[in-house]
C-alpha cells in the first residue's frame, strides 16, 4: 500500500503545485507540503534576474527564476504584491500577480509587468529543490524575497 501511495504522489499535482505557495504574507510556502527538512530562508541558491532595483509603471520585465545547482526534479511559485506575470514558456503558468512552474527547468523566463502602485512591490519566491522520489520526503524548500521600487520614490540618505 505505501508503495501505491509513493507511486500516485507524484500525479498528485501534474499541472504544477497548487497556487498559494509562494511564501507570501498570509500565504503557504512549498514547505506546507514538503516539510521534512526545514526550508531555507533567504537561499543564495535563488535569484531573480532582470529585477530592476526602480520600476516604471506599465512597463514589461524580462526576469529569469534561477534555482543555482539544480537537480532534475524542481519547480518553483513567484508571486508579487503588485504588477502580473505573463508565461512565455511552456515551463511556466501565470495567474495574475503569481506565477509557477509546470515543468521541471532550474531556470525559467518570466514577464512581470508592473503597476502603478506607487509603492514599493515585493516578489516571493519558494522553490522545490526535490530529490526526484515523487513524493513529499526529502526534498529541498528554498525561500527568497526581492524588492523593486517605483521610480518615482526616492529614498533619503
Amino acid at each position: 500500500m505505501i508503495w501505491l501511495a509513493l507511486l500516485f504522489a507524484g500525479d498528485v499535482y501534474p499541472e504544477g503545485a497548487p497556487w498559494g505557495h509562494a511564501g507570501a504574507p498570509g500565504m503557504d510556502s512549498c514547505h506546507a507540503c514538503h516539510w521534512e527538512n526545514a526550508a531555507e530562508a533567504a537561499s543564495p541558491r535563488l535569484s531573480l534576474d532582470g529585477l530592476p532595483p526602480r520600476f516604471e509603471p506599465g512597463e514589461r520585465y524580462a526576469l529569469t527564476v534561477t534555482l543555482a545547482g539544480a537537480g532534475d526534479t524542481n519547480g518553483f511559485q513567484l508571486v508579487a504584491s503588485a504588477g502580473r506575470f505573463e508565461a512565455i514558456t511552456a515551463t511556466t503558468q501565470a495567474n495574475g500577480a503569481s506565477i509557477r512552474s509546470v515543468q521541471s527547468a532550474g531556470v525559467w523566463p518570466v514577464v512581470w509587468i508592473a503597476d502603478e502602485t506607487g509603492a514599493p512591490v515585493r516578489f516571493w519566491l519558494a522553490v522545490n529543490d526535490a530529490n526526484g522520489d515523487a513524493s513529499e520526503f526529502g526534498d529541498r524548500i528554498l525561500l527568497q524575497t526581492f524588492e523593486s521600487l517605483p521610480d518615482d520614490i526616492r529614498i533619503e540618505e
